[in-house]
């Protein structure tokens, strides 16, 4: 259902180390033209020699139905069920290091993600990268969500990475509900847990391009 493309990193087929593994929701977008989003991000990785593989996960036609609730709950079990399996039995793939990315609405799905795993007590992945966030395409099931997550939770550490990005003009970007979603985060206070909101003075779809350069230099100086 879901067309999949895989970079591997030059140094893959030399060694016998495992790679972390950055699933990228949209990979058959295209954002920022000419080419897709899969496309764009492989070749920030190849020029900064970045080790790490990506997964680029097409079905950008399906945004809706699967980045929004109750289809998000599908499309979730999907990436942890299905697609991180399969790609982990093919690829030397790193289980500590499995990071999901979005913009836009996948972006806001990108948060749905950890609050889903986080309010069933068990993380797939460690490093959550929502760019532009449209948060505010569900606030109020959103907000229920990360409620679970953290009734669930409690006081135990939170293993986890969010990192969120918008653009800083507040009538064509989110940038007032991605703020406001950050705020509520923050204010939770979780053990464990890495937040981290950035501002960027581009446009909405523009917005990934630096989001996932920068992800990419903090997570792999």
């Amino acid at each position: 259902m879901y067309p999949l493309q895989v970079y591997l990193p030059a140094s893959y087929g030399s060694g016998s180390a495992s790679y972390p593994v950055n699933y990228a929701m949209d990979g058959d977008a295209i954002f920022n033209p000419p080419a897709t989003r899969f496309a764009n991000f492989r070749d920030i990785l190849e020029r900064r020699g970045t080790q790490a593989v990506l997964v680029g996960i097409g079905g950008t036609s399906r945004r809706e139905q699967d980045y929004l609730l109750p289809g998000a709950n599908a499309y979730h079990d999907f990436l942890t069920q299905e697609l991180v399996p399969f790609i982990e039995s093919k690829y030397r793939a790193d289980a500590a290091k499995r990071m999901l990315t979005g913009l836009s609405l996948s972006g806001s799905m990108a948060g749905v993600a950890l609050f889903l795993e986080g309010a069933s007590g068990s993380l797939t992945f460690s490093y959550f990268l929502s760019f532009e966030g449209s948060f505010d395409s569900q606030t109020a099931q959103n907000n229920d969500l990360e409620q679970k997550m953290h009734d669930a939770w409690g006081s135990k550490a939170l293993p986890a990475t969010l990192m969120l990005t918008r653009c800083d003009n507040p009538q064509e970007c989110n940038f007032g509900n991605v703020d406001a979603m950050y705020k509520r985060l923050q204010a939770r206070a979780y053990p464990g847990f890495v937040l981290t909101e950035t501002t960027y003075g581009t446009t909405h779809v523009a917005t990934d391009i630096p989001s996932f350069t920068d992800a990419m230099a903090k997570l792999f100086p």
